[in-house]
């Protein structure tokens, strides 16, 4: 296996994307975030209905309750006031293709409408948030809101994708994590509830973190940022997710995957 040699300092400000790309393979954390390559990437339609639906629903919760009803018709405007932000040139193939992806967005701010609390104050939305940690690395990531809960705060993070985390996976996502830790860093608040809200299905995950485990929380994070930390060198983890790597062409390791990658699936009849 291919391992790239250090060539530059190694980021002390880390998101949870950066996290999750040292996780999946630190050869792309290297390219990343480390010699920070620019990525050619190609105009993605899914991408920018995700943007204009985070963006809509960040524009419905600024508004005073009154004003967001009825609930569905006020954020398919909201969503439709955001919608040319992020209609770059060449997002879409076709207009076909935009009304598409204009009409499944206004689907999912349906299902929010039907599914979610419509009337909640929020603390903030789409705040950036940091916590450092004593190993000298800063965290930071951006949360789409902070709800009143308890006596604490609740921090909500929208889904609009169909891949969904199950509840006791939840715990265990460094992106989770470091909301929850820069979240209280940043209000001062307890989190008391971390929720994902999967716009697609409807689903509500949620996450009550016991105050006893922050403790261990935090240390997880410091072990890990510290590993990227102290890294030499940033071998590749070759494997399906490849396919999608903006580093692709740039990676000694592209095209080659593991013997385990391609060993038969159980049940085959042939």
């Amino acid at each position: 296996m291919t391992s790239v040699q250090q060539k530059a300092t190694t980021p002390r400000r880390l998101s949870p994307a950066a996290l999750s790309r040292w996780r999946l393979c630190e050869q792309q954390f290297y390219f990343a975030d480390v010699e920070r390559i620019p990525r050619r990437e190609q105009p993605n339609p899914l991408l920018a209905q995700g943007n204009a639906l985070h963006a809509g629903l960040e524009k419905f919760f600024g508004l005073r309750p009154d004003q967001r009803n009825p609930a569905e018709s006020v954020l398919h405007q909201a969503l439709r006031n955001r919608w040319p932000v992020y209609r770059k040139p060449d997002t879409f193939a076709s207009v076909d293709q935009e009304i598409e992806f204009g009409q499944g967005a206004l689907a999912l701010m349906s299902s929010f409408a039907a599914n979610f609390d419509t009337t909640i104050e929020p603390l903030a939305r789409e705040q950036w948030v940091s916590t450092r940690l004593p190993n000298g690395i800063e965290l930071f990531g951006k949360i789409d809101r902070a709800d009143p809960f308890e006596d604490g705060i609740a921090v909500i993070d929208y889904k609009t994708g169909r891949h969904q985390i199950e509840p006791e996976d939840l715990p265990g996502e460094p992106a989770a994590q470091v909301y929850l830790l820069a979240a209280e860093d940043e209000f001062g608040l307890p989190v008391r509830c971390v929720r994902y809200l999967y716009l697609q299905t409807g689903a509500d995950v949620r996450w009550y973190p016991e105050r006893e485990d922050i403790p261990a929380i935090a240390e997880r994070l410091i072990a890990l940022t510290t590993a990227i930390k102290e890294a030499t060198t940033f071998p590749a983890s070759p494997g399906e997710h490849c396919r999608w790597c903006p580093f692709a062409l740039r990676c000694p390791d592209r095209g080659r995957v593991e013997l385990a990658d391609i060993a038969p699936a159980e049940g085959l009849v042939f």
